[in-house]
């Protein structure tokens, strides 16, 4: 899963952010937990995967927290 185009577009004009990071920390729980399940069951192949989603959501929610401290990007929201 990812972001959608219409998510994106939000992010970008500073809508829904607080939204759109619980949704990639939920994203990043969830794949964490799975990656430590596929290391608890030997799977590498899948640990590493999971382990890899995990980190893409963790650093997406990052951006996006950066995005919503941004006071120039609120500024721009509203005036549009």
């Amino acid at each position: 899963m990812t972001l959608s185009t219409a998510d994106i577009a939000d992010a970008c004009r500073g809508d829904r952010l607080q939204g759109l990071i619980t949704q990639c920390y939920d994203e990043h729980l969830e794949l964490a937990e799975l990656a430590d399940d596929a290391a608890a069951e030997g799977d590498l192949d899948a640990h590493g995967f999971y382990s890899q989603e995990s980190a893409a959501w963790r650093a997406t929610a990052q951006i996006l927290r950066t995005m919503a401290a941004d006071p120039l990007l609120h500024r721009t929201a509203g005036a549009a």
